[in-house]
C-alpha cells in the first residue's frame, strides 16, 4: 500500500469529484504479495492515512496481479474507467498529475 498515493488520491481526485459521480476503490491483494499483509494492518493503513474511500482486502486469493517485466510490480496499479466502462487510463507508476488530467477528462465527457 502506497503511504504516499493515498492521501494524494484523497485530497486532489476522491474529495474534489466524488459529488460527480467519481468513485475511488483501494484494494490490497492481501496475502499474495509479497510479504504479504494482514487485514488489521491494511486497517491500520486506513486508519493512518486517513482516507475516506473504500478500500478492499482479499483474504481470499482471488486478486490476481499480473507480472511487470517479468516480475511481481511493487507499484499499484491505477485505473480509471469512464461512465461507459472504457478504461481510459491505466499506469503502474503512480503520476499524481496524469491521473488528476484523466479523471477531469472523463468527468467533462
Amino acid at each position: 500500500m502506497c503511504g504516499l498515493e493515498f492521501p494524494d488520491l484523497e485530497a486532489s481526485v476522491y474529495q474534489p469529484y466524488k459529488d460527480q459521480d467519481v468513485i475511488v476503490v483501494g484494494i490490497n491483494p492481501g496475502a499474495m504479495m509479497m510479504g504479504g499483509e494482514s487485514a488489521a494492518r491494511v486497517r491500520a493503513f486506513v486508519d493512518q492515512t486517513r482516507v475516506t474511500f473504500p478500500v478492499g482486502f482479499d483474504d481470499g486469493d482471488s486478486y490476481k496481479m499480473f507480472p511487470y517485466g517479468g516480475a511481481i510490480s511493487p507499484f499499484p496499479l491505477d485505473v480509471i474507467v469512464d461512465r461507459d466502462g472504457t478504461i481510459v487510463y491505466a499506469e503502474r507508476r503512480y503520476d499524481g498529475r496524469a491521473i488528476r488530467r484523466a479523471v477531469a477528462d472523463a468527468v467533462a465527457r
